[in-house]
């Protein structure tokens, strides 16, 4: 295959940066634009492309981005500048456009929003068609896709329905709820950006996409809940503000203000597929049926798969929700390498104990072993290195290695499915960052009431450990700037 140079703005966006790596996996060459590269920098495909730092919404040094280019995708909005983000669009857009035009880009791929632009649309979804009205306005062609509810780990939509539908008994929303959506999986969104690339009847082209079925958005969160086995129901209030739930959001899910409230008011009219052209120019596409959708993207609620795309800067805390987990990330930097840093981890439990507050994990097992669970059992296997599988009090062995990762999956009885985890990775010539990830993923209600309350202990002793940790494994005289517990949206 020629490796043709493929620009892919929005790098560290969701999309995109799943599109990178299904690109570079096809043989193309990758370029990224990107605002702020040290997000980039945190991708486990960031040293197989070519970085690239520039500004759409200034225009600045696009022509050089676009150089050389085959194709460009256009993966980026505006929505969580706050005000005044359609005229930034659009800029960005027109911009845009004119760079690859000078640059003799052969073809622009866009995802847009999914919306009957005749239609009493919001003005983050206007925003959207009228972005591809722009592209369009140069002379490069353009392929735009349309989706509207794009269902996957991360998705601003999905996350969403995850959230609410998890913690809210009663969903309360306006009439829109039962307007109709068709929502379409992450993956298939994704196979279709790729074969534009492939397939020339795509350019110059809208092309609608959606799943296998339609639905209105109460159900998309009744499907959730049933898959989930929780029981819902759906409570619509006419004329409920959208600020108001665009707050609620903001406080029950990952989706900050800012981004929920343009996002809220663009649900207010039908987001279905009212032209097949996209069946037919891609006949091996099938998009799968929503349940399928919700199905897929649960089963990637694990540490492993979230923990790629969970951003952590150097020296801070983390308390967030993030792809279903919540979640307390904490990370100090150490004068001694990965590999030393492993052999103090692996000694953790048994009778070594837990080195900070020992007590309360005693007390924890014990209480465990009297609602039917494991309790502490030590470290049945002896003192070797652990393997994945192996007991540790009332954990288990996930991932063991050596010199880079040490992952337990708790088997205490609780209201969701909870790991520790350890990740030493090389910093500066001796030294490393050793972060420290408490994943929980809660089931229901329940779950996140468990989290809550407990979470002034759990601060406590998990601060307290990894203080430990890095006291034994000789810290950094500085301590490493440790900030207070920071309360971040993702």
């Amino acid at each position: 295959m020629d490796r043709k140079l493929i620009l892919v703005t929005g790098a560290t966006g969701y999309i995109a940066g799943r599109l990178v790596p299904l690109l570079l996996e096809r043989g193309y060459r990758v370029r990224c634009l990107v605002r702020t590269p040290q997000r980039l920098g945190e991708a486990p495909w960031s040293g197989q492309v070519e970085s690239f730092v520039g500004d759409l919404a200034e225009g600045r040094d696009l022509d050089r981005a676009c150089a050389g280019v085959s194709a460009a995708y256009y993966l980026v909005h505006n929505m969580a500048s706050g005000r005044g983000y359609h005229a930034r669009d659009l800029a960005a857009a027109r911009a845009f456009a004119a760079a690859a035009a000078t640059a003799s880009v052969e073809q622009i791929v866009y995802l847009g929003g999914l919306a009957d632009p005749a239609a009493s649309i919001g003005r983050h979804m206007r925003s959207r068609i009228e972005t591809g009205e722009t592209l369009r306005q140069g002379p490069v062609p353009v392929t735009e896709f349309r989706a509207g509810v794009i269902v996957g780990p991360g998705s601003i939509s999905f996350e969403m329905i995850r959230y609410l539908t998890e913690q809210l008994p009663l969903l309360i929303g306006p009439g829109w709820l039962d307007n109709r959506v068709q929502p379409i999986a992450a993956t298939d969104v994704l196979a279709y950006l790729v074969a534009a690339l492939e397939t020339p009847a795509s350019r110059g082209r809208i092309l609608e996409i959606g799943g296998a079925e339609v639905l209105t958005f109460a159900e998309t969160m009744r499907v959730y809940a049933r898959m989930r086995g929780l029981r819902r129901r759906v409570w619509i209030v006419p004329r409920l503000p959208v600020g108001l739930m665009a707050l609620a959001v903001d406080r029950l899910t990952p989706v900050p203000v800012r981004i929920a409230a343009p996002l809220i008011d663009g649900m207010r009219a039908d987001s279905v597929v009212r032209d097949e052209a996209a069946r037919r120019v891609f006949p091996a596409i099938r998009p799968l049926a929503y349940p399928q959708a919700v199905a897929r993207a649960l089963a990637q609620l694990a540490p492993e798969r979230a923990g790629a795309r969970l951003e952590l800067r150097p020296k801070r805390i983390k308390i967030i929700k993030h792809e279903g987990f919540l979640i307390d990330a904490r990370r100090v930097a150490l004068e001694i390498g990965p590999e030393e840093v492993y052999r103090y981890l692996i000694q953790l439990g048994g009778r070594q104990g837990w080195l900070f507050f020992n007590g309360a994990w005693k007390l924890r097992g014990a209480l465990d072993r009297l609602l039917g669970g494991p309790g502490m059992r030590g470290r049945p296997g002896g003192e070797h290195d652990p393997r994945p599988g192996d007991v540790v009090d009332f954990y288990r062995v996930e991932a063991a290695e050596p010199g880079r990762l040490y992952r337990l999956r708790s088997e205490l009885k609780a209201p969701g499915q909870a790991w520790m985890e350890w990740r030493a990775d090389p910093r500066g010539s001796a030294g490393c960052a050793l972060t420290q990830t408490a994943w929980f993923a809660p089931y229901g209600v329940p779950g996140f009431l468990y989290w809550y309350l407990l979470s002034p202990i759990h601060r406590f002793v998990f601060s307290g450990l990894i203080r430990s940790l890095a006291r034994q494994a000789a810290l950094r005289p500085d301590e490493a700037g440790i900030e207070p517990n920071l309360l971040e949206k993702d």
